[in-house]
């Protein structure tokens, strides 16, 4: 053995000649091929194509069979099936080895409720196959809220208890009707007292005579004896519990055939509701909690950091089994209150729903979960790992499929966590939600976890009365680390909002001069003598100076002295300019951004405000700003080693031909330098892999689209804005203050940054972007919550399967629906007035108003539709804002009174609500403040006798300015005022003078307010509108009611009863 090893040995040399290669290559050669035996060959292959083989091919099975028609026997169609068994016998077991001892019958009901035939949760439960998922012809569970659905599921689950409940009162089972004997077994058939007896002793035949004698004896009468009265029944009343034991022998004799006749407390408790409840409590957390732990002895789950005051209201609500709506900052620590639900649930040995908006979010929850807790599963559309765990992940549609599809896994559910709530507001898929939260069960409690909304009330409203369930809304203050904003111009950052939320006017006004490079000029004038600046006989100045500048640049020139080389720069060339492409916005190309990005860069990396997220509003030019910092590199060694071993861990699974993807080659390379980009067009894993990279700090510069910041907890120490434009799918528009906010909000990681930074590169142009749009979007308030609720075919479809549930109740139910809803108490507390007061009305029979006054009031409601439709029209055409000329008197409806006033201005404003246009007026104010009989009539010269009088004392007239709606107007007439405007607001005699010829004109209702003379307007649309408002008020002046002594009452008594 020693003569072996040292031979061995010897051969080994690091020595170049003592080494060849081809001695180890050519050591053992490839060992030959096996030379088959002919024999063995010709034998196989008669086998294959000689042999006939003893079975047919499936491909000659339609040639060969033969089918026999058979006679069809229609009699089998009346045939009655065998009768469905009312009992089975179940053994009855003790001890805990289950030993039988005994066994009886018990009933069950005729229709066995299972998943295809019933809403109940008491229902039979699926294969198991159909636990997680469901099945497309199963029934949904009963959705909680829904009264008319609760009560039918509630009577469901009265009836199967009525036959499988043992320990049931006997008064609410159906052995009222089959009763069972001694030993267990069906002996009393129904209708009858008492069955067979088999032990019952023969009647002897002497008592038989006996009781015949006795019979046959004629009876004595009995005497009267009066029983003393209850004091029940001596005070006029029923005693109750002779009632109930009659109610009670009255239900044992009747059967029990048709149990919705039955009565069922559910509807009566739901009926009982109040209707104007508050379900949604807005809860102070500024109020902290010092016996906390004494509220919460118990916790499901522990941190090793100090709650926030938020955070423990909401572990203090759900360990009383209340549902919460966390409106809060973005990294304020929502995901606290989820983790604790979920502990909760594992706690209660229930299951945990956590749902989110997009696959992203999914994983990384996914991935943060599985190292807290033990039991963690996910389902999407792409992947389903252990779907059986105590906590679940999942997209909103996967749950709203299992709610459809009556997946059992429902019943075990105890909380469902809704992430991203604020993406309700998505147009295609908010809807999601809103059928989500209609269609759960009552017994599940509700975690909403939102960005910060205004209407968070309103919101947690409508969810607490469609779960008819109370829901306590939790909000922070500010985020926990402030932001502060920076403009990117002239290679540098400009601050424009600080800490505080303060907007920094200064930090504006560099970043624009940088922009427009006017801060530059002072440095140019002291170079500019050796580029053109200098006197005319240098060579600068011959060239770029007065003489050949002034020619090139002056009035034959393009462009005075900007042409000349001595001149200022153009703006396209200023420092930090990106220049234009033409489209709207300023969007530059991928050349022009190169250097922007990588001098961007280099300054993070200079300022230590790496990792940074640059988010772009387009994938293509993600990866163009990408390949853009080709030359740059942010990793140290230990990083690529641990990139690289991250990448080769997540694609170990992998097929081999399917490691070398041109994007798994590409993020390779772009990961090993600490560049990544993330956007919806790379694959699942490819992104995943990007997402750990990035949540570990290994990746440094990230270029993202918007779905990025979409509730990711992957916080970056600066985020950066390649713009504040995008594309909606309709045109381009700025950032909405909601969207920004949670763009921006990635930017502070908490415990490592005392302040996050926000960057904002404008778009190529002259200037930075305007302060009101900035403004608006950095400090603006967020979108609102808004209903996307929508019928869609798929949730028809769904509904028309099962008879309780209504399509009108889903819409009725919705979001959009919540504020009629709400006022549906007030709404029919109104009617029932209007009804009241439409009783009292009582108008006495006229011969001459009878046959005419209807016509006449609806021409008069005509008359007035027109008149404003006509006003409006003729503000929208040139020659009609004409006619709204200053000092035009006119006369309008206030608050229902008619009053006369003079314009102000020409034409009209939009200070109406909405943006509706309005008229500056000087009101002549009345006598009265209410309205009398006469402002009920249109004002129109046949009814003028019949109007109110004007102040008549010159020192009862005052007047007033103020904005009426333009649908107020009832007159434009044909007199222009002269010396009353602006007279009437000045003082000393051109006052006195105003009041006595405004005096003139309110004496009485004559020719001076006669209509100004429309026809000349040759428009036709507005003539075909003047016929038939005269049309309109030639019915109404000519009605014979006009003529009646008692017009006005009959008016007043006709419009009232058309009002109500």
């Amino acid at each position: 053995m020693a003569f072996d090893l040292a031979k061995a040995t010897q051969g080994l040399s690091l020595e170049k000649d003592a080494f060849d290669i081809d001695d180890i290559l050519f050591e053992q050669r490839p060992r030959k091929r096996v030379k088959q035996n002919v024999s063995e060959l010709r034998t196989r292959l008669e086998n294959k194509f000689l042999t006939p083989t003893t079975e047919f091919s499936p491909i000659w099975l339609n040639r060969l069979q033969q089918r026999w028609d058979c006679p069809v026997d229609y009699t089998e169609l009346f045939k009655i099936g065998q009768p469905q068994t009312r009992t089975v016998t179940r053994f009855q077991r003790h001890g805990l080895e289950g030993r039988v001892t005994g066994y009886k019958n018990v009933t069950v009901p005729a229709n066995s409720a299972t998943a295809k035939n019933s809403t109940s949760f008491l229902r039979k439960p699926a294969s198991r196959a159909d636990f997680v998922r469901g099945a497309a012809g199963f029934f949904p569970f009963a959705p909680g809220g829904l009264e008319g659905i609760e009560a039918t599921a509630a009577l469901e689950d009265q009836v199967h208890r009525a036959g499988v409940g043992d320990d049931a009162a006997p008064s609410s089972r159906l052995e009222r009707v089959i009763k069972l004997g001694e030993g267990g077994l069906l002996e009393v058939a129904p209708g009858l007292n008492r069955g067979i007896d088999v032990s019952m002793k023969k009647i002897n035949e002497d008592e038989a005579r006996a009781v015949e004698q006795e019979l046959d004896q004629e009876p004595e009468e009995a005497p009267e004896v009066e029983e003393p009265a209850s004091e029940a029944q001596t005070n006029g009343e029923r005693d109750p519990e002779s009632d109930g034991e009659d109610g009670e022998d009255i239900d044992a004799i009747l059967p029990v055939e048709f149990p919705a006749l039955e009565p069922h407390g559910t509807l009566t408790a739901s009926s009982a509701r109040k209707a104007g409840r508050e379900w949604a409590h807005m809860v102070d957390i500024k109020r902290e909690i010092p016996n906390f732990r004494e509220l919460v002895p118990d916790m499901a789950r522990d941190w090793p950091f100090e709650l926030d005051t938020f955070q423990k209201e909401a572990i203090y609500h759900l360990e009383n089994g209340d549902s919460v709506f966390v409106a809060a900052h973005t990294s304020a620590g929502k995901t606290v209150v989820a983790e604790y639900a979920i502990a909760l649930a594992s706690k209660h040995m229930t299951k945990a729903i956590y749902t989110s908006p997009i696959k992203a979010l999914s994983n990384q929850k996914f991935r943060d979960f599985r190292q807290t807790f033990d039991e963690v599963g996910i389902l999407t559309g792409d992947v389903q790992i252990n779907p059986e765990a105590s906590c679940l992940i999942m997209t909103t549609e996967i749950l709203r499929s299992m709610l459809y599809r009556g997946a059992d896994l429902i019943r075990d559910v105890e909380f469902v966590i809704f992430d991203e709530v604020h993406y309700v507001n998505d147009f295609e898929r908010g809807v999601v939600w809103e059928e989500v939260i209609i269609m759960l069960p009552e017994h599940v409690t509700l975690i909403l976890l939102s960005a910060t909304v205004p209407n968070t009330y309103e919101f947690a409203s409508w969810v607490g009365r469609t779960k008819q369930k109370d829901i306590y809304v939790i909000s922070t203050p500010k985020r926990p680390i402030p932001l502060e904003h920076y403009l990117w111009a002239g290679k540098n950052i400009h601050k424009i909002v600080d800490s505080e939320k303060k907007f920094v006017e200064k930090g504006w006004k560099e970043a624009n001069q940088a922009i427009q490079g006017k801060d530059k000029p002072k440095a140019l004038e002291t170079t500019n003598s050796a580029r053109g600046g200098g006197v005319a006989g240098q060579r600068g100045g011959q060239r770029g100076g007065a003489q050949r500048g002034g020619q090139r640049g002056g009035p034959r020139g393009g462009g005075g002295q900007q042409r000349g080389r001595g001149g200022p720069p153009r703006a396209s060339h200023a420092p930090g300019h990106l220049g234009r492409t033409g489209r709207q916005g300023g969007f530059t190309s991928a050349a022009q951004d190169k250097n922007l990005w990588v001098h961007l860069v280099q300054f993070l990396k200079k300022s230590n405000l790496l990792p940074g997220c640059i988010f772009v509003f387009s994938k293509k030019r993600c990866e163009e700003n990408a390949d853009a910092l080709s030359n740059q590199d942010f990793c140290t060694a230990a990083e690529k080693s641990a990139i690289h071993m991250t990448i080769e861990k997540s694609i170990a699974r992998l097929k081999p031909e399917d490691r070398v993807l041109p994007q798994i080659i590409r993020l390779r390379e772009l990961l090993s330098r600490g560049i990544a980009v993330h956007h919806g067009g790379l694959l699942p894993i490819v992104k995943e892999i990007v997402e750990i990279l990035f949540a570990q700090t290994l990746v440094k510069v990230l270029f993202a689209t918007e779905t990025f910041a979409m509730g990711l907890n992957l916080p970056t120490r600066t985020v950066v804005f390649s713009g504040y434009r995008k594309h909606d799918g309709h045109s381009f528009r700025n950032l909405l203050p909601g969207e920004y906010t949670q763009m921006a909000g990635r930017a502070g990681r908490r415990g490592l940054d005392t302040v996050g930074s926000v960057i904002i590169v404008p778009p190529g142009g002259d200037e930075a972007p305007p302060v009101v749009d900035l403004q608006k979007m950095i400090l603006g308030e967020p979108s609102k919550l808004r209903s996307q609720f929508r019928l869609t075919y798929n949730m028809i479809l769904n509904l028309l399967r099962v008879e309780a549930l209504k399509i009108e109740e889903m819409i009725k139910r919705s979001f959009s629906e919540h504020a009629t809803q709400q006022l549906l108490p007030e709404h029919e507390k109104a009617v029932k007035v209007s009804e009241a007061d439409l009783a009292k009305i009582k108008r006495d029979s006229c011969n001459t108003c009878d046959a005419s006054i209807d016509d006449c009031h609806q021409a008069s409601q005509d008359y007035k539709v027109l008149t404003e439709e006509m006003y409006k029209f003729l503000l929208g055409i040139p020659i009609g804002r004409k006619m709204f000329s200053q000092s035009r008197l006119i006369v309008y409806n206030r608050d229902g009174i008619r009053t006369p006033g003079i314009l102000l201005s020409d034409g009209a404003t939009n200070k109406g609500p909405q943006g509706s246009p309005t008229l500056h007026v000087c009101e002549i104010r009345l006598m009265r403040e209410t309205r009398d009989s006469t402002d009920l009539l249109p004002f129109i010269p046949a009814f003028r006798r019949y109007l109110t009088p004007l102040p008549q004392a010159k020192k009862h007239i005052r007047i007033k300015t103020l904005h009426v709606p333009l649908g107020d107007v009832e007159c434009l007439t044909r007199y222009v005022t002269k010396g009353i405007v602006p007279e009437i607001f000045q003082s000393g005699e051109k006052y006195i003078k105003a009041k006595d010829r405004l005096h003139s004109i309110c004496r009485s209702w004559d020719d001076l307010w006669d209509e100004m003379d429309l026809s000349k307007i040759k428009n036709l649309q507005f003539q075909e509108m003047m016929k038939k408002r005269k049309d309109a008020e030639l019915t109404a002046s000519s009605s014979p009611s006009v003529s009646c002594g008692q017009f006005l009452k009959h008016v007043s008594d006709i419009y009232f009863t058309k009002a109500h």
